[in-house]
């Protein structure tokens, strides 16, 4: 997917700073007009943080259209520029999770020599993001009822690319189906993450790491004692 443009968008729920990624053509989501000025992109990535506000404090069917561009002090002529209707819109904020969160997550473990080592950093990483982003998780899991579809492509994506990722650290890993592998560490990062999401405080670096290593300790050692048998 190739990215044209990046906006930064300070507050929101968390005060956090949420990017807004557009896509060329051939990535163009249905329903989605890409702007073609700094001025057009800043408009529309101020309708993206107001529409994402709102969904996530009321809900999808409970936002309108008029609500997103009196949030965003904008005309509702504006939002149509850029969107056709809201469920464009909230098609688009799915697929922005799903770019920016991999771009964050790439980002984070650029370093990383082993799978291990990307493991650990990238539930790091993703931790991080889910605090300062808590509004995700409405949004993104909100989609399974607004369009299923979309919300199995959200992890569709995320499994197929988790795949790849592990066959190349092949040698690290023991026998196991790839696969399942991608889909119970997707579990592992996204439920973790809710965990600390919900204790609705930021973690320390101690903290963090704390947990980050109990998770790590579960994946590297297994649950079951070796002497337990089926």
């Amino acid at each position: 997917m190739n990215i044209v443009h990046v906006i930064m968008v300070a507050g929101g729920l968390s005060n956090s700073i949420m990017e807004y990624i557009f896509f060329n053509s051939s990535s163009r989501l249905k329903g989605v007009n890409i702007p073609k000025s700094q001025v057009g992109f800043k408009k529309m990535s101020k309708i993206c943080k107001s529409a994402e506000t709102l969904f996530s404090k009321k809900g999808f069917y409970e936002t309108s259209v008029a609500d997103i561009c009196k949030h965003a002090k904008t005309a509702i002529g504006t939002f149509y520029i850029y969107f056709q209707d809201k469920t464009a819109i909230y098609h688009y904020l799915v697929r922005n999770y799903y770019v920016v969160i991999k771009k964050h997550l790439g980002e984070s473990t650029q370093d990383c020599k082993t799978r291990y080592e990307m493991e650990k950093e990238g539930l790091k990483a993703f931790i991080r993001f889910g605090q300062s982003n808590p509004q995700c998780y409405k949004i993104i899991w909100g989609s399974s009822h607004i369009d299923p579809a979309l919300f199995a492509d959200y992890y569709t994506r995320f499994a197929k690319g988790y795949v790849v990722a592990l066959r190349k650290f092949g040698k690290e890993l023991n026998d196991i189906d790839y696969s399942t592998a991608a889909w119970v560490l997707m579990g592992v990062s996204t439920f973790t993450a809710l965990k600390a999401v919900l204790t609705h405080r930021k973690l320390s670096t101690k903290d963090l790491n704390t947990l980050v290593d109990d998770v790590m300790k579960i994946l590297s050692q297994g649950i079951f004692r070796s002497n337990v048998t089926a």
